[in-house]
């Protein structure tokens, strides 16, 4: 009976013993552990009070004070004195320097951890060295460090000043200039009433929230150039190149219906002014040495990059910054032909009665590979035609084609070659919710496309139907040899294209390969 309890001691003290707060056992083997927390010892001690002011004035103060472990690397007062007071200048600047100093957890820098990479409380990611004991290359005094209840402190001679990213520059440091105030215009705070809580209702009957409001930049939207996790490089031109890319596409970033408009409204020139700003993000990090004549910017666009027109360049967390006073993007770089593949851009199916049927057909000459046919389930079936959902046109005309075979006749499910396939193409209306900006319907009415009004028309297209006559594809480097040209049609305003294919009689299928939209420069 003895040898089982001489067993089963042990383990019960081993369970006990492993039970125990890391943090205690860490307190255990250090004799200079002190009472108080990392917030009194800061204050109390003369040497920081530099430092615990711009504690106390960002409420950093009492983050210290709590029960939470915290690492902070104290910068003395003489390092305080020699940052540049513009670091230091705003609140926002303050805090963020401040919280460039701290990190959750506990750190020595008398351990063997090596080299690590800390987030700061910042955002930031240091380098930390316990080999030379450094922390983003700042020499870190050992003989100084304190635990205390709530975490360590490790003195520092030189402050670590933060660097910021490429949005934190853009809002707080960067010179004033057209297109950074841009950038800073789109700033706004969007309610959240899924985070926010009803509280009641009003006179009118509506709903009263304890709202939340969390403040968003729309730029953010499209390229994230705050992100500490992707590298990017940012371009800032000249007030005069600004305006000079304004003026030259100005009328091809119409968002409202310029047949309600004469001339471009201001929703019209902020949309105009967003898509030159988008382009001038490139991703990936490049200072001016490792920049092309031409870089592609974050959506796959040309834009010239002179070294020589480099009027100052600034390094960021997460990229580059460089200043440029001539960056002029080539309309053809910048609006591009469209290519819509069928049996990936289908949105869908009209039809008066049951079930349509799709087809993606594996074809070696087809674009993709694949080609796309979608017929009547039944023969009584009557389909209306098939909405296929494309990328954002100008406010241009634009030459429209379609790469279409047909080797079945009426209908692919009941072939009949001695029938020739008829089909009619135009663009479908959008319905978008005036908040959220997201498509909300799609519209029945087809607006067929006028073939006979155009001077790209083909000799034989006399309506607005084709007939689809081409019985096999040509080989695929000669694909434009098989494509129907439609003529143009003008597109009143920048969005995104929808396009629906129709036959011409309810019995008929409806095919294409792809649909290719070339913009007319004029």
């Amino acid at each position: 009976m003895n040898r089982y309890i001489s067993i089963i001691i042990p383990i019960i003290v081993l369970f006990f013993t492993s039970c125990e707060n890391p943090w205690d056992e860490h307190v255990k083997v250090n004799d200079n552990v002190l009472e108080e927390n990392i917030g009194n010892y800061l204050s109390s001690n003369t040497e920081f009070s530099k430092f615990n002011e711009l504690l106390v004035t960002t409420g950093m103060d009492a983050v210290l004070s709590s029960s939470v472990i915290y690492t902070v690397w104290a910068p003395t007062n003489e390092a305080i004195n020699a940052v540049d007071p513009s670091e230091l200048d705003t609140y926002d600047k303050m805090k963020l320097f401040v919280q460039n100093h701290i990190a959750f957890g506990n750190y020595s820098s008398k351990s063997k951890t090596g080299n690590i990479r800390l987030t700061m409380r910042s955002g930031k990611a240091l380098n930390y060295n316990t080999s030379d004991a450094t922390i983003d290359g700042v020499t870190i005094d050992k003989e100084k460090e304190k635990v205390v209840s709530n975490g360590t402190i490790q003195v520092i001679n030189t402050a670590l000043t933060p660097r910021y990213s490429i949005w934190q520059y853009i809002e707080m440091k960067a010179p004033d200039c057209e297109f950074v105030s841009f950038l800073n215009s789109l700033t706004t705070k969007v309610f959240y009433p899924d985070s926010s809580e009803q509280v009641g209702v009003n006179e009118n009957g509506k709903p009263v929230y304890d709202s939340v409001w969390i403040e968003e930049n729309y730029f953010l939207k499209y390229i994230d150039i705050s992100s500490e996790n992707t590298l990017f490089t940012l371009i800032i031109p000249s007030n005069e190149v600004f305006e000079a890319e304004f003026n030259k596409f100005q009328n091809y970033y119409r968002i409202e219906d310029k047949r309600n408009n004469e001339f471009p409204t201001i929703k019209d020139s902020v949309y105009t002014k967003l898509m030159i700003a988008r382009d001038m993000a490139l991703g990936g990090k490049y200072n001016v040495t490792e920049t092309n004549d031409t870089m592609l910017s974050f959506y796959n666009v040309k834009v010239p990059f002179k070294k020589s027109a480099v009027t100052q360049s600034v390094e960021a967390s997460n990229g580059y910054v460089h200043f440029l006073n001539d960056c002029s993007v080539k309309i053809t770089d910048k609006i591009k032909p469209i290519l819509m593949e069928a049996e990936n851009n289908f949105y869908s199916i009209n039809s008066n009665t049951g079930t349509p049927r799709l087809f993606r057909r594996l074809r070696d000459d087809a674009s993709n590979g694949m080609d796309f046919i979608c017929d009547n389930a039944h023969s009584s079936q009557l389909l209306s035609g098939v909405v296929f959902a494309g990328p954002v046109v100008s406010s241009i005309k634009y030459r429209v084609k379609i790469r279409a075979v047909n080797d079945f006749g009426k209908s692919y499910a009941n072939s009949d070659t001695s029938v020739v396939l008829i089909q009619k193409l135009g663009t479908v209306t959008i319905l978008r919710d005036p908040i959220t900006n997201i498509i909300k319907t799609v519209s029945e009415v087809t607006n067929s496309l006028n073939y006979t009004n155009t001077a790209y028309g083909t000799a034989d297209v006399t309506s607005d139907t084709m007939s689809v006559t081409r019985k096999a594809y040509s080989p695929l480097i000669q694909a434009e040899d098989d494509e129907i040209d439609l003529g143009y049609y003008e597109f009143n305003k920048s969005d995104n294209v929808f396009l629906r294919l129709i036959p011409l009689s309810s019995k008929m299928a409806v095919t294409a390969d792809y649909f290719r939209l070339v913009p007319i420069i004029e």
